[in-house]
């Protein structure tokens, strides 16, 4: 899947992409908060992967959460498209003791970049919503050609435009996002909700969303953020 050459021109020089390196300067992004972040989508990596797998962060940012994968155990590559915010990703970590491999490259040409199922997993968090529909059907296909799995991280319509986004966020309910996925080519999609609830969960007793018969309908109800397991 190769983007067409205005696609290709418009990311790669378009203001929005420069605005991602000041994004991130600006913002009070760090360990302990991407942690906290994307701490679900961390622990269905971890629960799903073996340790020393393969993993593509596509659309890396700060390399914050491939650096933790990395940490944990992964040879983790992590990827994103102009030479700005790789300089950023590589002076902002140290990677001396662990397998991460910064590259520049975009993920709506991954299968140049890689083998056929390359990797364990394609992995991202905060990247998908920044689309179109027709643009993240193109970018799942790309992941799925060089993994044998993809999981995402993604805000969900139960989140609404704050001054703490970048601004062209799209919330899509599940249903949207399952649809969009199948039609990437996968044939099963799990959906898990994330850790930051919407504010009618605190009202509900906190032993409801204990493990048990309830736990991932309540989690995929209240929460702001979904993550989805895609083979």
């Amino acid at each position: 899947m190769v983007l067409p050459q205005d696609d290709k021109n418009r990311y790669e020089n378009s203001p929005k992409m420069s605005d991602w390196k000041t994004y991130f300067e600006k913002s009070d992004r760090n360990i302990f908060k991407q942690c906290l972040s994307a701490r679900r989508l961390i622990e269905i990596i971890i629960d799903t992967i073996p340790k020393g797998g393969r993993v593509l962060e596509a659309g890396c940012g700060t390399a914050l959460l491939s650096l933790l994968l990395a940490d944990y155990g992964y040879d983790v590559t992590a990827l994103d498209l102009t030479d700005g915010i790789i300089d950023y990703a590589k002076k902002r970590i140290c990677v001396d003791k662990v397998k991460l491999n910064i590259i520049r490259g975009d993920i709506f040409k991954l299968s140049s970049l890689f083998e056929e199922r390359y990797f364990d997993v394609v992995c991202n968090s905060g990247v998908m919503e920044h689309f179109s529909d027709e643009e993240i059907v193109r970018g799942l296909a790309e992941q799925k050609k060089v993994s044998k799995m993809v999981i995402f991280n993604v805000p969900n319509n139960h989140n609404v435009l704050t001054e703490g986004h970048f601004g062209d966020e799209r919330f899509l309910s599940n249903k949207k996002w399952v649809s969009l996925i199948k039609n990437a080519g996968f044939k099963s999609v799990n959906v898990y909700g994330g850790y930051y609830v919407t504010r009618p969960a605190y009202l509900l007793p906190s032993i409801v969303f204990k493990h048990g018969f309830y736990f991932d309908f309540l989690w995929k109800c209240f929460s702001r953020h979904s993550v989805f397991v895609c083979e």
